[in-house]
């Protein structure tokens, strides 16, 4: 399944949800990886909220170069926390 990070996609009658909208699909390319102030533009959450998520261990990090200072958030990793988050919610009604 594609990653809705980078692309829309519909999963079992969900919405679908585009990121970049007005640039056709085809034409976009593919990310794998994002950096903490951008891992935080695609959730809506501030870097510090970012930073947080990974001290906590709820988002892996991946860790570029040779000091190993550059912290980048993979795609998947965003896609599986986004899944993760998910709630169903009961109408009040069905109780």
């Amino acid at each position: 399944m594609t990653s809705v990070v980078n692309f829309p996609q519909t999963r079992r009658g969900e919405r679908v949800i585009d990121v970049e909208p007005g640039i056709p699909v085809a034409e976009r390319p593919v990310r794998l990886l994002y950096s903490v102030i951008e891992a935080g533009e695609l959730l809506s959450v501030s870097k510090q909220t970012i930073y947080n998520l990974i001290d906590q261990g709820d988002l892996p990090k991946v860790m570029i170069g040779r000091t190993g200072k550059t912290i980048r958030i993979a795609a998947s990793d965003l896609q599986a926390y986004i899944d993760n988050q998910r709630v169903e919610v009961q109408p009040a009604w069905a109780l």
